[in-house]
């Protein structure tokens, strides 16, 4: 019997991977969520959208680490269903919405184009990072009539470097160019970042204790299952429970 190839063999992960990636991006909004006058009526809509989002860029990876496409009929289908999703959110909101999903579109558009070796570049991290550490939350928790201010940024500050932090640590993972050693680097340099920003919080008493010991605690357990595992999608798995596990602890009230 021939194998399945890779790709395939590693689906039900890959899904699970993209339902951690989707929580991620919305986890510290849900905790906000009663501050919002429409948040819960997109909530349903928007983990659907995320969660084809996640999947398809998971899958857009793994093609552009062996140097290929996703089939062009494919990724026709994920933008016909993810049209109507943004539909069903504008409907329930305003046109903003849409024209920030439609941003997010040509960003995954980016990733699914092996041109650019976008996967590769910091862009893309600083990119995927804003958006769901920041943007997302922010759609679940803005209120109408959108008089913005950038003080409601600040919530969402760590969800920004523990998804650029995840971001860039994967990169290495699915560099086409062989950048591993770089992202590996400037992954550490961003989980420094976050745990001076948790220090800070911490020492301005922003922060519990128990949640500064605790965020120490899932650090090292993360990091040994990390080296402990071979497989690279399996590392990429500690990774994303690593990161959902710290915003849990950083977010919950």
């Amino acid at each position: 019997m021939q194998p399945k190839p890779t790709l395939w063999k590693n689906i039900p992960l890959t899904f699970l991977i993209a339902i951690l990636q989707t929580t991620i991006s919305l986890i510290p909004g849900i905790l906000f969520l009663k501050n919002s006058s429409h948040g819960a009526l997109i909530l349903n809509y928007m983990i659907f959208y995320l969660l084809l989002s996640d999947f398809f860029q998971l899958v857009g990876k793994n093609t552009y680490k062996k140097g290929k496409s996703i089939p062009l009929v494919i990724y026709g289908v994920k933008l016909i269903i993810s049209t109507i999703l943004i539909y069903l959110i504008i409907k329930q909101t305003a046109i903003q919405f849409g024209i920030i999903l439609l941003a997010y579109e040509l960003f995954q558009m980016m990733i699914f184009s092996k041109q650019f070796y976008y996967v590769d570049s910091l862009f893309y991290s600083f990119t995927n990072a804003f958006f769901k550490g920041i943007v997302f939350n922010q759609l679940l928790t803005i209120s109408y009539p959108f008089d913005y201010d950038f003080e409601l940024i600040k919530p969402f500050v760590f969800s920004f470097l523990i998804v650029l932090f995840l971001t860039i640590f994967t990169q290495g993972m699915y560099s086409y160019l062989s950048r591993q050693p770089i992202f590996l680097l400037l992954g550490l340099l961003s989980l420094i970042g976050t745990y001076y920003l948790v220090v800070q919080h911490y020492m301005s008493q922003q922060l519990d204790t128990w949640k500064l010991i605790s965020f120490i605690v899932a650090t090292i357990i993360s990091f040994f299952l990390f080296m402990k595992t071979k497989k690279a999608k399996k590392k990429e798995f500690i990774l994303n429970l690593f990161a959902l596990a710290s915003l849990i602890i950083y977010y919950i009230q």
